[in-house]
């Protein structure tokens, strides 16, 4: 590396020497080395950034896959960060893959673990409160009967101003990670006031039979009562959306 003096400043690549200007003065360099398409796709010292290069792809797909499978809850809110904590979480769970040879594992591989299920469930997919910070409750879920908050008592959640109930709804999703294909069925939506008292059930809606893992999510959001109709409010703590059962 060499410190260039001259009035003129130089950058881009000249003669086999990169220049480039770093605190106000022009560094040049010998341009090449770093890695290339070629070398990654043919040196044998470059297969472990082949495999990683593979498991990274199919990390991406796999989200792409989870956020589709979603869309009907995801639609309805906004978060810059979701994308890249998924990414995270399905790195995550590929690394749990212990049966696929390195460059071939892949999320699906990782759910097949206690691990990786432990991971995904119980996963914050929104970015502000959890479930239990907004409920300040027991709740259960249960695949067969559905999702429910016994001794439900209103006056313990806690409303952010402006709300008048709490929506809440559930999603059944289905991820057949091997053939891409997912189904999504979801329960009614309930209204929850601040005088609300008693048990809350969500039954679990009529479900076809499809191949896959099953996931579970809660979508809670508080709202505004206008004139008999219901309206979101706008923030990002004023909506859950959360993972509640992942199994095989």
């Amino acid at each position: 590396m060499a410190k260039i003096k001259s009035i003129i400043k130089l950058k881009g690549t000249i003669g086999g020497i990169n220049f480039y200007q770093l605190n106000g003065e022009t560094i040049g360099r010998k341009a090449g080395g770093g890695f290339n398409g070629d070398a990654i796709k043919t040196k044998d010292s470059m297969v472990r950034v082949r495999e990683n290069g593979s498991e990274f792809k199919g990390c991406m797909q796999s989200v792409q896959f989870f956020k589709k499978g979603l869309q009907p809850f995801l639609c309805r809110f906004k978060d810059g960060t979701l994308h890249q904590r998924l990414v995270s979480l399905f790195t995550k769970l590929k690394n749990l893959d212990l049966v696929s040879a390195r460059g071939s594992r892949t999320v699906f591989g990782g759910l097949q673990s206690t691990a990786g299920q432990d991971l995904l469930k119980s996963y914050l997919l929104t970015s502000g409160s959890r479930l239990d910070g907004v409920l300040h409750q027991k709740v259960l879920f249960d695949w067969g009967t559905g999702f429910s908050i016994p001794d439900f008592e209103g006056k313990r959640v806690s409303f952010p101003a402006g709300a008048t109930h709490l929506s809440l709804q559930v999603g059944y999703l289905t991820l057949d990670f091997e053939n891409q294909a997912s189904t999504f069925g979801c329960s009614d939506t309930v209204y929850l006031s601040p005088t609300d008292v008693g048990t809350v059930v969500l039954p679990a809606p009529a479900l076809a039979d499809a191949e896959g893992v099953p996931i579970g999510v809660v979508f809670a959001q508080f709202v505004q009562e206008m004139n008999g109709a219901f309206y979101p409010l706008k923030n990002e703590n004023s909506v859950v959306l959360e993972v509640v059962s992942c199994r095989l």
